[in-house]
């Protein structure tokens, strides 16, 4: 079956074919391994050690043919993306700064989300009341407990939540503090507080237990939002490797139809082996320049199209159709039944007639 026809009997209800996928035996085993055990993660070391779940990240994030590289994606992890020189940003392969973004780990090896009890920002008195010795708390539950003995305990202003690390770890999570916020500048934070949150109401001893409550749900909210989300992505790419088995074309289609939308320069395109084959195809740029100066790709993509257009969806899916219409007549596939439509005869190579077919998709002016 040739790359369009296939490309559009899926489309026809895709949800239903991702589905099936993720209700295949050995798909819903790692998909369930990964659920009740990765919250289990502590170090980035558990997860490099720990080889279902290793190998599960890592598939989802399109790197398996990375795996064997796991110094490098350790510097990865540990690195993340906030620090310009970090290797995630660095690379030119984006996939690595993908991951590095999906899971957040801390420059200690501890995986994001694991609490610094060690701060001395906090309430020495505090971090030991809230803590039982000989016992492993977990970091929800202490915080839970530092922030109901503090908060009623000569807290007066703003700035002291904004000082205390753990105050403001609850605060934040139970307010749903916006993200720029908490990253913002202090004056714009101390504003923020000043305006949402009233500290003497937030004292009384049933304003306490309800923002724990708050905090609690918003957490586990959270974890479960992000299990799923990395789930979705091991379905959809699951789905698409075996699509690409039997047709490469109908796994680089799906990639882009998926991806696309979120291009914003011409570099994550030559960072993206994938995103890359679909564009170039598309844009008629002969396989001679891969590997050529990056920078001079990089204008050639630019001058044959417009990138800002990818944030357009109809943008995206007439891009989408024709690559699978060039791919099979580039690839050889003359007699199949799409190319057939087109052609005049089963030769090799790209018809004029296909061509004017496929130039018949504008794009947006």
């Amino acid at each position: 079956m040739d790359t369009n026809l296939r490309f559009s009997m899926l489309n026809r209800d895709l949800p239903g074919a991702k589905d099936q996928k993720a209700k295949e035996p050995i798909i819903a085993r790692e998909i369930q391994y990964y659920k009740e055990n990765f919250s289990k993660i502590e170090t980035v070391d558990d997860l490099l050690n720990d080889y279902r779940l290793y190998t599960f990240v890592m598939k989802t994030m399109g790197l398996e043919d990375m795996s064997y590289a796991k110094g490098m994606v350790r510097q990865v992890l540990l690195e993340g993306t906030k620090v310009e020189d970090a290797l995630a940003n660095t690379l030119d392969d984006t996939r690595f700064k993908d991951l590095a973004e999906a899971f957040s780990f801390n420059e200690d090896g501890t995986i994001k989300g694991t609490f610094d009890w060690e701060s001395e920002n906090l309430d020495p008195k505090m971090v030991r009341m809230s803590n039982t010795p000989g016992e492993n708390v977990e970091d929800v539950d202490r915080l839970c407990d530092y922030f109901q003995l503090k908060i009623q305990e000569g807290v007066i202003f703003t700035t002291q939540i904004l000082a205390d690390p753990a105050l403001y770890e609850v605060v934040t999570v139970a307010f749903n503090v916006p993200q720029d916020i908490i990253n913002g500048p202090k004056d714009e934070r101390i504003a923020w507080f000043d305006e949402n949150i009233d500290i003497e109401e937030l004292k009384k001893p049933s304003e306490v237990k309800d923002t724990i409550a708050k905090y609690r749900d918003n957490v586990e909210a959270r974890r479960a939002k992000n299990t799923e989300g990395i789930v979705e992505k091991y379905i959809q790419v699951s789905f698409e490797q075996d699509e690409g088995e039997q047709n490469e074309g109908v796994r680089l289609a799906l990639n882009f139809q998926r991806t696309g939308g979120k291009i914003t320069s011409a570099y994550e395109i030559l960072g993206s082996p994938a995103l890359y084959e679909v564009v170039r195809t598309v844009l008629g740029m002969p396989e001679s320049m891969a590997g050529t100066d990056i920078d001079n790709q990089a204008a050639v993509i630019n001058e044959k199209f417009d990138i800002k257009k990818f944030q357009d969806p109809e943008e995206v899916d007439k891009f989408v159709k024709k690559f699978v219409i060039l791919y099979d007549a580039q690839t050889g596939a003359g007699a199949t039944p799409t190319v057939e439509l087109f052609a005049g005869n089963p030769v090799t190579g790209i018809s004029e007639s296909v061509l004017t077919a496929v130039n018949a998709l504008k794009f947006g002016g």
